[in-house]
């Protein structure tokens, strides 16, 4: 038969509370009921109960097909964890350093169930999904278990003591308690369900093991520092779902607690509950009635002894058989931290029209001046900018452009150590723990779009380039491949004499945007997978389904792949024997000879015209050169990054727009377009060719249609379905367009240009999991539009 009431606070772990009475605890449940005045009536009801009897509910974990109930969730996950965990308790609850050392990982393991299977932690998941059924509540349950472990870990761990007061620790119904001295509880932070995320430097987390011993986690930087740390900045390398190396026996466990410090750390409990709390006695409930100071001061009873701190941080060098080193820093950092990429500006020493210290380029009154914190890139570090434009110097300074060399030098010389020290410096400025949340733009409001199609040098002015004049900001993903994170055998550092022709690609493509990434017109962002080893696998798996399918989504998207591979394979090859390409295209392509022929031939009579194609013998041993075709970023991650930034989506590749009207939110199965009749009529675009020749946007028509995307996207944004205002915009769509198709040639506009602004907005279900387990804290639920260029049907 399957279990029916599912402990969330297992009956073992209460039975460590218990004082007057030996099998129950006084449980005291707060209610709240309107008045008809719109106030809250609180009432507060004590009462005695058993352990079996509290903290459970029917079915929390139980999952249904038909009338059949299953409890695997419960019996097999929970139970273990559970077993596990009693065992590590009371090793915790001892002084045993050798018990600590062997449970120590079933110890945080526990610890990270108690925080998401309690009905607040389930109502935290929902809140990360616009919808979950109780299946996928499950699944996305198990999918996020132990998010919290490596933070807590690396942290200061105190076990503090209750022994030598006459008052004792209680218990909540929400068991794991975050404490943040700079939220208090009727603070956006949190917000029920949410708490205040431990990644935040001032974050700590509490938890009693019993009556007696209660468990202080802080992060390192605050204890160390309490009075300078910024409580609401989140900590050194905050990524969650990595493995750490931490010493398993280092606790503090020196601090008895007086009675009055007992009570502040019970009132911080009480206040962060769902709706219970319980005791061995019924006046431990009451802990406020002795609690006089404000929620900042009860960050002292917190804060770790200083004199033991010596204890945590340095560095670690662990030496295995084979030879190897394993470095880690404090911060579970692999790699030293690169101390020239830091930035140390005063902030009260900027004039308003000083230039900003977030690395914008633009003026401070103009940008930071008055965004909230939160929704400020960092100051600390160089901005995603900044990088490229220094990425761009070293480029034309190794290839001796700012020196009088010309492309056309450089297609004849390049040479192995030039790509070795360009590709080295491109590792150095973004190094894998960097950390990349910090430095992308903030879902802030701003009318800002990511394009998601090819990237390529040849392809990326035909669309991309040209509507980044109606954005705010434009985000783009860049192509070049960071070597910290691919193989020596693919790695331009290791391998340059492979990578010679995708290097004058990654150059170009480079210098080619190095002005609007200057002028702030395009954001060039790295993809966030490459500082989050987790999310990079999970997003190579998910890439390799994709490609076990072996679909070929759509025809156009076919031929140009086709097209520009078969020009990369004659760029690079040009200086071979013809006879030898002609073969090359028909072993690798299937064309006749004479096809072969004639397109070699017309390469040959453009080959010194034509920017890519080398003038140099290059390495065609060991697999040849290294080609690379990139549509970027990826359906999950063009997702992500657009729901991180608060971005529309735009496309110009039809088996990215089939991939993504797949996310499109549906109600029963059944799409709905609240803004559908003014998004149809605005199907043609003005193609701005002097933002591509001036780097300035232009005025006039390209105007017009930047500020009826931007209203019709503040609807989208604000949910506003006003049919009075649709039609006014319709009615403007339709004009326009007429407009343009009478003035403007057909050269000049981007036709088949489409909206798709779904009601609920695009998402998925992985990808949310994937934000949920990510260091991101700001996201947007969904992506709420997407807009194609150019899709065929």
């Amino acid at each position: 038969m399957a279990t029916k009431d599912n402990h969330y606070i297992p009956q073992w772990h209460q039975k460590g509370f218990m004082s007057d009475r030996d099998n129950q605890l006084c449980h005291q449940t707060r209610k709240e009921f309107p008045l008809p005045n719109g106030e809250l009536k609180v009432v507060e009801n004590c009462k005695w109960y058993t352990p079996a009897q509290r903290f459970y509910g029917e079915h929390l974990y139980s999952t249904f097909f038909g009338e059949e109930v299953n409890d695997d969730i419960e019996r097999k996950l929970f139970g273990p964890i559970d077993d596990n965990g009693s065992k590590a308790v009371r090793a915790f609850l001892s002084d045993d350093q050798t018990e600590w050392h062997h449970n120590f990982e079933d110890f945080f393991t526990y610890l990270d169930a108690q925080k998401l299977r309690t009905p607040k932690g389930l109502d935290w998941i929902r809140s990360k999904y616009p919808e979950l059924n109780q299946l996928q509540l499950m699944i996305e349950m198990q999918s996020l278990r132990t998010i919290h472990c490596t933070l807590w870990a690396e942290g200061v761990r105190e076990l503090v003591s209750a022994e030598d007061s006459d008052v004792k620790f209680i218990v909540s119904d929400h068991p794991i308690t975050v404490y943040n001295y700079a939220c208090p509880p009727d603070s956006e932070l949190c917000e029920y369900p949410n708490d205040p995320d431990i990644s935040l430097k001032g974050s700590q987390t509490i938890f009693p093991l019993d009556k007696n011993r209660c468990l202080i986690l802080t992060n390192l930087e605050y204890a160390k520092d309490p009075e300078n740390a910024n409580p609401l900045e989140q900590r050194t390398n905050a990524t969650r779902m990595r493995r750490s190396m931490v010493n398993t026996i280092e606790f503090i466990n020196t601090r008895k607690l007086t009675a009055d410090e007992v009570r502040k750390i019970n009132h911080i409990i009480k206040s962060r509950a769902k709706t219970s709390v319980a005791a061995g006695k019924e006046d431990w409930l009451y802990p406020e009635r002795d609690t006089s100071c404000d929620w900042a001061e009860l960050r002292h009873v917190l804060l770790p002894p200083e004199n033991e701190l010596h204890r945590y941080g340095g560095e670690m060098y662990a030496h295995f058989e084979d030879g190897t080193v394993h470095y880690q820093d404090a911060f579970g950092r692999t790699t030293p931290p690169n101390e020239y990429l830091n930035k140390n500006i005063d902030e009260t020493q900027l004039g308003r029209n000083d230039q900003c210290g977030c690395g914008s380029g633009r003026k401070y009154k103009n940008c930071c001046q008055d965004a909230p914190q939160e929704l400020r890139t960092t100051w600390n570090v160089a901005s995603i900018r900044e990088r490229h434009l220094m990425f761009c110097n070293c480029i034309r300074d190794v290839l001796g452009l700012d020196s009088g060399k010309t492309w056309l030098d450089v297609r004849r010389e390049l040479s192995d150590e030039q790509i070795k020290r360009i590709y080295r410096f491109y590792s150095a400025l973004w190094p894998r723990e960097t950390d990349i949340y910090s430095l992308l733009p903030k879902s802030d409001g701003k009318y800002r779009g990511l394009y998601t199609g090819p990237l390529d040098v040849r392809t990326i002015g035909i669309s991309a380039l040209p509507i980044a004049s109606m954005f705010d900001e434009f985000l783009i993903e860049t192509p070049v491949t960071n070597p910290n994170n691919v193989r020596p055998e693919f790695s331009p550092i290791e391998n340059p004499s492979r990578y010679k022709y995708q290097a004058l690609k990654d150059f170009m493509f480079m210098l080619q945007l190095e002005p609007y990434i200057g002028l702030g017109l395009v954001n060039l962002i790295p993809d966030p997978s490459e500082f989050d080893m987790p999310l990079m696998s999970a997003m190579m798996e998910m890439a390799r389904e994709r490609g076990d399918r072996r679909e070929i989504l759509n025809e156009q998207d076919r031929r140009l792949h086709y097209r520009l591979t078969t020009e990369d394979l004659l760029n690079s090859t040009a200086m071979m024997p013809k006879e030898a390409r002609i073969q090359l295209l028909i072993s690798e392509f299937g064309l006749d000879e004479d096809d072969a022929t004639q397109s070699i031939d017309a390469l040959e009579r453009e080959a010194e015209a034509s920017p890519l194609v080398m003038l140099q013998q290059v390495e065609l041993r060991d697999s040849g050169q290294f080609l690379q075709f990139r549509m970027g970023p990826n359906y999950e991650m063009a997702l992500l990054i657009a729901q991180v930034t608060g971005s529309v989506l735009v496309t110009d590749s039809g088996s990215r727009w089939q991939e993504l009207m797949a996310a499109q939110h549906r109600t029963q199965g059944v799409v709905t377009y609240p803004w559908n009749d003014a998004h149809t009529q605005f199907n043609v675009l003005p193609i701005d060719e002097s933002f591509l020749k001036t780097f300035r946007k232009s005025q006039g028509n390209f105007a017009t249609a930047r500020n009826w995307l931007k209203t019709t996207d503040r609807m989208v944004q604000d949910n506003n379905r006003n049919a009075a205002q649709l039609t006014l915009l319709a009615g403007q769509a339709s004009d326009f367009t007429d407009r343009l198709e009478r003035q403007i040639a057909e050269p000049l506009l981007q036709d088949r240009f489409r909206i798709s602004s779904p009601e609920g907005g695009f998402y998925d279900a992985t990808v949310q999991r994937l934000l949920a387990r990510s260091s991101c804290l700001r996201y947007d639920r969904y992506v709420r539009s997407v807009y194609g260029i150019g899709i065929q049907d």
